[in-house]
């Protein structure tokens, strides 16, 4: 899944610019349509030092507002192979509030494009006149940084003048202001060189002021544009820290404002996007209420990085069961939710690396950390098991091949790797792993290519491969799958435990059949099978691990699996037997097993052969990877 762009291109930012303008009746001068002011506006493009590798803060100033200024249009272009924009931030003007109330200091808008190398900024007087810009001032600052600790040298900030959608000044819709700019140049200069990230003006662009060794401030604080249903909305503010050469990101929503914005609009999803690409760790904050109002509405988290996105139901974060372990006498706007996305340090690189290699695959996404933890005087409540898929998406590498990724994994507790529901999209020329699961946990994704000779010239063949390469099936021996052996029950409850990411008992269970051994390595399988509702066992008390399953037995444990997805169940006796009677044995299949034998055929997991349902013949190897495959596939939550 593509994170959200929030690319407008230049045109489209004039066209609103002038469509607000005209709007503002104040403005209007019929006398004088279309005339030009004649004092021009005069803009200054700090000139500033940045260390090699590190970033700077850039002033944009409006040094003569000539005879005033209304609105403003302006592209500042940049080398991309050098520079990068890391934020821009308005020192006069606001985001337009949803009821469009005017604000004292105008409307602003920004946006930035760190592969075609531009950064974008507009600003309207939104009081219809009264709010002019007639004095100097400070516009807005750009957080630029050095791509490359080596390269050093001057490079400039520049803009295009002549385009009047890159550049345009107004004094009212009437009135066109012209304008100049200087400055821009940005000297990269190494460490020891006596430069730092400092900046000065030098009026007229010409010089550089020499930068001091004054350290940069271990943590700075910036608003944020959140989106609430697609909409910019000036909601957040963002804290900015390194620490041991990471930087972290906390991002802390505007409570009040978001709650007061949706009880009139209602919100199905709000976004918070970090645009920064050198940001390791992102922490997103709200309180138990504004989480409690989104659960209302059916809303959804988002939280966007370049290098990930996490999507989360606020429902999933359960706020009730939060608020009965810290006490329900406790506010719910005293909690504090945390919704994280971390990219992971070296050592866990290595331990997945490592593990890869010992399990002949390779890795081609560096792993990265999802979590969510409440908070409340101290104490910190892990929200990480969900009743069914949550959906993370992990950006994978400029240049990977689509072709050589095969699935999202999990390091488990033993310290294998372990399947999780993946499938890859790709937007461009960039691939996306989109992987669901039930938990909180780090994920990379490797790839693992799978063939076994026995099933060349089977009718399972690709099924078989795929789920080889997913790491959810696995031979008899290296070249030889077996296709047509029959399967045991604990041996399809652990591919299909596998198949479903499901690595971690939901509930602590304890498992009473009296034929499942401690020890047998089954007992872990079983254990989470019955935490998650998909086995119950015989009435005798027994599971029969190495009884083989039949079709309608495995029909059943598929259609409780069903309730961890999207896909529906059949539960209307109509509906049952109008699927059933399209077979010609469908009297041979139990009472107890007619809806879920129904759900399997509606969803298409399961198919007849020659008319017939065989509900009592045991099932496959290869019936085995075809079903789950289907399933899995029909969910959407791999590729088909």
């Amino acid at each position: 899944m593509q994170p959200l762009l929030r690319q407008a291109p230049a045109k489209r930012f004039l066209l609103l610019m002038l469509s607000c303008l005209l709007i503002l009746p104040a403005f209007f001068v019929p006398s004088a349509a279309h005339a030009a002011s004649d004092a021009p506006a005069k803009v200054t493009i700090t000139n500033t030092n940045v260390t090699a590798g590190q970033s700077a803060t850039v002033p944009v100033m409006l040094t003569d507002p000539g005879d005033g200024v209304g609105a403003y249009n302006m592209q500042i272009d940049f080398d991309p192979s050098v520079l990068s924009i890391v934020s821009i931030t308005p020192t006069h003007g606001e985001v337009a509030p949803e009821n469009g109330a005017p604000s004292a200091t105008g409307y602003f808008q920004s946006n930035f494009d760190n592969t075609a190398g531009w950064a974008r900024a507009i600003w309207i007087d939104s009081t219809g006149g009264n709010s002019r810009i007639n004095d100097p001032i400070q516009l807005f600052a750009i957080e630029v940084k050095s791509l490359s600790s080596e390269t050093t040298g001057t490079y400039h900030l520049t803009v295009d003048t002549t385009n009047a959608e890159k550049w345009a000044f107004y004094r009212s819709p009437s009135y066109t202001t012209p304008s100049t700019v200087d400055g821009g140049e940005i000297v990269i200069s190494k460490a020891n060189s006596g430069s730092g990230s400092g900046s000065g003006s030098s009026g007229g662009g010409s010089t550089t002021t020499p930068a001091t060794n004054t350290p940069a401030p271990t943590t700075t604080t910036t608003p944020v544009i959140v989106y609430i249903d697609g909409k910019e909305q000036q909601y957040a503010t963002a804290q900015t820290s390194v620490q041991n050469g990471r930087k972290t990101v906390q991002l802390d929503v505007d409570n009040e404002k978001v709650l007061k914005q949706i009880d009139t609009t209602g919100i199905k999803e709000l976004v918070l996007p970090i645009q920064d690409s050198t940001v390791a760790v992102v922490n997103g904050g709200l309180n138990g209420q504004l989480v409690k109002e989104l659960e209302k509405r059916g809303a959804t988290v988002k939280i966007e990085t370049p290098a990930a996105s996490y999507t989360l139901p606020a429902s999933d974060i359960n706020i009730d069961a939060i608020s009965a372990q810290v006490g329900t006498t406790v506010k719910l706007s005293d909690i504090k939710i945390i919704i994280s996305i971390t990219a992971a340090d070296n050592a866990t690189i290595n331990t997945v690396q490592s593990q890869a290699s010992k399990q002949g695959v390779s890795v081609v996404g560096a792993p990265v950390n999802f979590e969510v933890i409440a908070q409340y005087n101290g104490q910190n409540i892990s929200i990480g098991q969900f009743n069914h898929y949550v959906e993370r998406s992990i950006t994978l590498p400029a240049g990977a091949d689509g072709s050589k990724m095969t699935t999202g994994v999990v390091l488990g507790e033993d310290g294998t790797l372990r399947h999780v529901p993946t499938y890859i999209s790709v937007t461009g020329s960039t691939y996306f792993a989109n992987i669901n699961s039930l938990t909180n946990s780090s994920y990379a994704i490797v790839y693992a290519p799978a063939s076994f000779k026995d099933v060349e010239n089977h009718w399972s063949k690709n099924d078989v491969n795929d789920l080889g390469s997913r790491l959810i099936m696995k031979g008899v021996s290296s070249t030889e799958f077996a296709p047509n052996a029959s399967i045991t029950r604990a041996e399809f409850t652990a591919t299909l435990l596998r198949a479903l990411g499901i690595h971690k008992a939901s509930v602590s269970t304890s498992v009473s059949f009296s034929d499942v051994k401690a020890g047998s390595w089954y007992e872990n399988e079983v254990k989470l099978a019955v935490s998650n509702k998909l086995i119950s066992g015989y009435s005798d008390g027994t599971f029969r691990p190495n009884g083989l399953i039949t079709r309608e037995e495995a029909m059943i444990i598929l259609n409780r699996a069903l309730a961890l997805t999207t896909l529906p169940t059949v539960s209307d006796a109509a509906e049952i037997d109008s699927l059933l009677d399209a077979y010609g044995d469908s009297s041979s299949v139990s009472g107890y097993a007619k809806a879920a034998v129904a759900s399997a055929l509606k969803n298409g997991i399961v198919q007849g052969a020659d008319g017939s349902l065989n509900p009592d013949s045991n099932v496959t190897r290869a019936e085995t990877a075809a079903i789950v495959k289907r399933l899995l596939v029909k969910a959407g939550l791999i590729n088909g």
